[in-house]
């Protein structure tokens, strides 16, 4: 796992070199926070950047995402996620993409997962209103699965095992503007494992307050088939968030 987890690092870290920043590129950075005291004291934090760009045929596309809330000071959500793509265009419809993703979810019964993917792209819809682009490939992934104690053992320590072994991926991305200032997205993605299938997908409601700033109001929801032990098969997160457009 240290070997690729080095290289999304690298993969990042060569996103914004002064080099790569020079180029052409944009995006966005999100962050949302709710708080309520006194019967109940709870707090939920989720913070979110999204950039790529693109030179000639290759273009790149970094994206992390931060989210933890808590509920009486009881820790209910944590959640850290990366995601490093690369594409190679064919055409202007179809492309080649090598990607790399790390996921840390405190709740799931993994401590870890990282992968790795290659495949083939097509943009099924390609106007100026509405865009969706699916995607298809083979990867590996390496996953740290949470091993409780045995019920006759004493001991209160959980342990880890990694499982690692070859995935079939797909991924949808579609976007559309349902009016001058009001756009919806829909981004979802796979990985078909011997030991684990992970589903993951993110619905949002975008409304520009101006050419800077947006309001977000997203849905997201990742499902294992077959989770860390003691640990629900579905995790849904929901969150309002002030997004700011970069490099526009």
């Amino acid at each position: 796992m240290s070997k690729i987890l080095i290289s999304l690092a690298l993969c990042i870290s060569a996103l914004f070199s002064p080099n790569t920043m020079a180029q052409t590129w944009e995006g966005q950075g999100e962050a949302g926070l709710v708080k309520t005291s006194g019967n109940t004291e709870s707090e939920s934090l989720n913070l979110g950047i999204d950039l790529s760009y693109s030179r000639g045929s290759w273009s790149n596309s970094v994206i992390l995402n931060a989210y933890r809330s808590s509920n009486n000071d009881i820790e209910s959500a944590n959640s850290l996620s990366a995601d490093y793509l690369l594409e190679r265009a064919l055409s202007k419809r179809s492309n080649l993409f090598a990607s790399l993703g790390y996921l840390d979810d405190d709740f799931d019964g993994f401590t870890e997962k990282v992968s790795a993917s290659v495949g083939y792209g097509y943009k099924v819809i390609d106007s100026e209103k509405t865009k969706w682009e699916t995607s298809v490939g083979f990867g590996y992934r390496d996953t740290d699965v949470i091993v409780p104690p045995a019920d006759n053992s004493s001991s209160l320590i959980s342990s880890t095992k990694s499982i690692s072994g070859a995935t079939f991926v797909a991924r949808s991305e579609f976007k559309t503007s349902l009016t001058d200032n009001t756009t919806f997205i829909d981004n979802f993605k796979s990985e078909f494992g011997s030991d684990n299938s992970f589903f993951e997908n993110e619905a949002a409601l975008l409304v520009a307050m101006n050419k800077k700033f947006s309001l977000k109001v997203a849905f997201l929801v990742r499902h294992n088939t077959d989770p860390g032990a003691k640990t629900d098969k579905t995790d849904t997160i929901s969150s309002l968030s002030l997004v700011y457009q970069l490099g526009k």
